[in-house]
């Protein structure tokens, strides 16, 4: 029989010859839609596939707001617990997430254990972890969703320990797991500051050679890592299904122009995506904020991909983002008929559609990032010495407009960023 348990990393993994099978919860709110709440455990069902294991059923409760307590009213836990008996669920599992105390009492008016949406992302995000940096963000997730739930979670952490030269009944063991969190948490948010540090040297590394940075960013799946490999010739790994991407990949590209910029791949959002992850992935995201242009990437094939683009807006909301000049990029038209996204096209009438698979459309996105770059770069006429060592940065930075070389001097006329005429301004020619 197929049966959940903890795994090495600390969240929810699955055994046995079959997928494990899962009932799926959701309440719906006077504000959603029915195709909301569709759409949403549709994403749900995906999120279990990807962790391994497979819905079975779906229960819907109408409510005015969720119950604070149990998720669910007592009935419908009692109905809930039927059907998963009924289709041989070996979990319940809900679409939002719930607190400790929703999760004890969900188990005990279900007769069945109990996850929610957000400790599958968690278990999806540390099967997809590979770097140093990214394990850390997750294991600092993971002790974060559990240090939540510590108080009214479980029975376990009720126990009291008492003993010798101690004061009073003891400390309980809910006290104990939390301050050892506590600490775990600290260390965690202190090696990602580490972390952090280094990767701001190598940006600053990256700002002396004026690179300007481009981030895609986008929902989960909508081909943001396919569009990588496509426009700088790359091999980054790529999968379809969530969260395949954790760690950011950075590539250069070059422009049509001759100039190159850098394209860094990010990790996906999704509807729901809990505050806690994007917190604990914020020296990730931080890629996002220090770039000249997001490249706001949508699966323009999905239904929902409106609602897709709204979510990954909040996240940027979130993180301060917004103002960041943004480029629209529709990615998988190969995936729906010619014209049919033409509502789409009134909507975002600068937006651009492509298909990184195919091709289509890569060479208007290659041309319009080439143009965006233009505006940052001045053309100037200079006169150094041939062997001066700013002659290779400034050469590096795109083909010379026209040059001409003398004994031991040269005259250029280039088109250079203009952060960097600072560090030139005494070889401007005079006429």
């Amino acid at each position: 029989m197929d049966k959940a348990f903890t795994g090495k990393k600390g969240m929810t993994q699955w055994t046995g010859l079959e997928p494990p099978k899962l009932l799926a919860v959701a309440v719906q709110l006077p504000d959603q839609t029915d195709e909301q709440v569709t759409a949403s455990l549709d994403e749900l069902a995906e999120l279990v596939r990807t962790a391994g294991g497979r819905l079975v059923g779906r229960v819907v409760q109408k409510r005015e707001r969720q119950d604070r307590n149990s998720y669910l009213g007592s009935g419908k836990m009692r109905e809930v617990g039927e059907a998963a008996k009924a289709a041989g669920a070996v979990q319940v599992i809900t679409d939002d997430e719930l607190t400790g105390l929703q999760i004890r009492r969900m188990e005990e008016g279900t007769g069945f254990p109990v996850i929610d949406r957000t400790r599958v992302i968690l278990e999806i995000f540390a099967m997809h972890s590979t770097t140093r940096e990214g394990n850390l963000q997750v294991e600092l997730a993971q002790v974060q969703y559990v240090l939540l739930r510590l108080a009214g979670g479980y029975e376990g952490f009720s126990r009291q320990r008492g003993g010798i030269g101690t004061k009073g009944p003891g400390e309980t063991q809910i006290e104990t797991d939390r301050r050892v969190l506590k600490v775990k948490v600290k260390r965690l948010h202190d090696e990602l500051a580490q972390v952090v540090r280094t990767r701001d040297l190598q940006r600053r590394k990256r700002a002396e050679r004026f690179s300007p940075l481009f981030s895609l960013v986008g929902y989960t799946n909508a081909g943001k890592s396919t569009l990588l490999n496509a426009l700088s010739g790359s091999r980054v790994a790529t999968c379809d299904g969530l969260f395949t991407t954790l760690d950011p990949t950075a590539r250069l590209v070059q422009m049509p122009s001759g100039r190159s910029g850098i394209l860094s791949d990010t990790v996906g959002f999704i509807r729901k995506l809990p505050h806690g992850l994007v917190k604990a992935f914020r020296a990730t995201l931080e890629s996002v904020l220090q770039s000249q242009v997001i490249v706001l990437v949508a699966d323009v094939s999905h239904p929902g991909v409106r609602d897709h683009i709204a979510a990954v807006e909040e996240v940027l909301r979130e993180i301060g983002a917004l103002e960041i000049e943004r480029l629209m990029v529709f990615n998988k038209i190969d995936l729906v008929p010619a014209g049919s996204y033409e509502g789409l096209a009134g909507a975002f009438p600068e937006a651009l559609f492509v298909s990184a698979r195919t091709g289509a459309g890569l060479d208007l996105l290659r041309s319009r990032m080439d143009e965006i770059l233009g505006r940052q770069f001045a053309e100037v006429v200079l006169e150094l010495p041939a062997k001066d060592p700013i002659l290779r940065d400034i050469l590096a930075m795109g083909p010379p407009l026209e040059q001409h070389w003398e004994e031991g001097r040269v005259r250029v006329r280039v088109a250079l960023p203009r952060l960097f005429l600072p560090r030139v301004k005494r070889f401007l020619a005079r006429s």
